[in-house]
């Protein structure tokens, strides 16, 4: 397996590291933690984080221990705010590359020419030049860390069930206790359930308690897992139960919050496109997978990746990123299938779907370009992307008519796909959507005065506090910001607001010695200052 480690390491750090820290923030989950993570590490409580001075019990503490960690290290800056999920994107691949690395010589279902390292090597392959890992090793976010650590407590299990070693099984307890810390029950339910519903196929339900149970084991996930809960407990009381387990795990479960909602299939077309164009291999990895002997790391991922996506599609909050944690299985299906579609009428239906959905995005692409000019937005980008798609259509029509799979042509192709993505489409959105108000922010670092007072009015964007340095007053009514702004010229003190242009008129129709005036317009934004 040595001669594909190198070529993972390469291509992982290549996806995960490329211009991380070349565009803003963005709102809202990655500029929140940015500024939770950042007042942490000025304020040296280490252990209740606070977004814009007020107590956040959104997430447990572990992805603001490793923002302020890296801050400490690359300075506060975006880099540095990306940098714990880019590293745990490249661990992650190396992850997947030796748990695919831990099936069988060869396998039947999987072709006779697909070897161990051979399979080991798509499976990261499939992972790495897909969007998932793009877009969330370049994310401010917890989700890269939570998906690192679940992987890990499998694999562990996995080699613990397999080779009957102990000492594997406190790798199952120690990672779940981390994946608790980083997301909280989700790093319990996901390791555990997925194992267990594992050993019940394989050996039958005492046989899976037995597995499962190991005192020491939990001892060790308690010594991990439970001071920072014991110590926010202590440090909030009932305030940490209410927000963080009440409304954060069961409100969200069982409710839709910020109307991130959709229907029970909404995760079928986000795999699609999350793991396009390796998608088309994964349902001869399932069927692989299903036909395997009881301990192949294939039915195991078989099973994770059906727990993950059933569990969120029955939850009535919905978001692209839940289902990151079942991926990494995904792409050791996809591996398998890789293999079983060489040569075979499978493989030809693979090859034709590819071509038939990049060709779809290729028109899209190259359609869009116009809209996005006629929008303000820089777009030279979509006809590299469209060009992009159109060779894979053509290559996979290529194959399918000589019943090949050709998937090195398929990886040099995503590669250059996403890097046109990060080098361009992203930075554009970026300042389509966040130009304006990276502009107004660093208005207020220079020009507020100590002692001013700094508005969103009607908006809701975390990236203003971490890029202005100040302290937000978040305004939803006409009458609340009349009582504001005669408030602070009362008191002399200078005032910005910031809000979206359509709202701009509720400001300009205030009247009397408060009156602010309109400084600027940016994109969908304006800037109004009260001297």
């Amino acid at each position: 397996m040595g001669k594909y480690a190198f070529p993972v390491i390469a291509i992982a750090l290549f996806i995960a590291f490329f211009e991380l820290g070349s565009f803003t923030l963005f709102d809202v989950d990655e500029a929140v933690f940015a500024q939770a993570s950042k007042e942490m590490l000025h304020s040296g409580d280490w252990v209740t984080p606070t977004y814009n001075g007020a107590k956040r019990f959104d997430k447990p503490i572990m992805i603001y221990w490793l923002m302020a960690a890296s801050y400490k290290a690359f300075g506060v800056n975006e880099f540095a705010a990306r940098f714990p999920s880019a590293a745990a994107a490249c661990l992650l691949a190396l992850v997947v590359f030796f748990f695919e690395g831990l099936s069988k010589e060869k396998s039947r279902f999987s072709g006779p020419f697909i070897r161990r390292e051979s399979r080991a090597f798509y499976a990261s392959l499939s992972l790495m030049l897909s969007l998932f890992f793009l877009a969330y090793s370049h994310a401010a976010v917890t989700d890269m860390t939570l998906t690192l650590f679940i992987t890990l407590s499998l694999m562990c299990f996995y080699l613990y069930s397999t080779k009957e070693s102990k000492g594997y099984i406190y790798g199952f307890y120690l990672f779940s206790a981390l994946a608790f810390l980083t997301k909280g029950l989700i790093g319990i339910i996901f390791p555990v359930g997925i194992a267990f519903i594992y050993e019940l196929l394989t050996g039958g339900f005492f046989e899976a308690l037995k597995k499962l149970w190991s005192f020491p084991g939990i001892l060790l996930f308690l010594a991990v897992a439970s001071p920072w809960y014991i110590a926010c407990y202590r440090a909030n009381g009932y305030e940490f139960i209410q927000n963080f387990f009440i409304r954060q795990h069961f409100e969200r479960y069982l409710h839709v919050i910020s109307g991130h909602t959709g229907p029970v299939y909404y995760y079928i077309p986000v795999l699609a496109l999350g793991l396009f164009p390796w998608i088309a291999y994964l349902p001869q990895g399932i069927r692989a997978a299903v036909r395997e002997r009881r301990n192949s790391p294939g039915l195991l991922a078989f099973i994770w990746l059906v727990f993950v996506v059933v569990f969120f599609s029955f939850a009535k909050t919905k978001l692209p990123d839940y289902i990151l944690p079942g991926i990494p299985a995904a792409a050791l299906l996809i591996s398998s299938g890789i293999g079983a579609a060489a040569g075979k009428k499978s493989g030809r239906f693979s090859n034709w779907f590819i071509a038939f959905v990049s060709l779809v995005l290729a028109a899209g692409f190259f359609g869009a370009h116009g809209y996005l000019l006629k929008a303000g937005i820089n777009a030279g980008w979509a006809y590299w992307l469209s060009g992009i798609m159109f060779i894979m259509a053509a290559v996979s029509v290529f194959n399918a008519a000589g019943g090949k799979s050709r998937t090195g042509v398929l990886a040099l192709l995503m590669a250059a796909f996403l890097t046109v993505v990060t080098a361009g489409a992203v930075p554009a959105a970026s300042r389509y959507l966040q130009g304006g108000l990276y502009d107004f922010s660093l208005y207020a670092k220079k020009n507020l005065r100590p002692g001013g007072v700094l508005i969103e009015y009607k908006i809701n964007n975390p990236s203003v506090v971490f890029y202005s340095g100040h302290k937000i007053d978040g305004i939803g009514s006409v009458n609340e910001l009349a009582a504001a702004l005669n408030g602070a010229v009362s008191a002399h003190k200078q005032v910005l607001i910031i809000t979206r242009r359509d709202d701009a008129k509720d400001v300009l129709a205030l009247k009397g010695p408060w009156q602010p005036r309109l400084l600027e317009t940016r994109g969908d934004y304006d800037l109004f200052e009260k001297q």
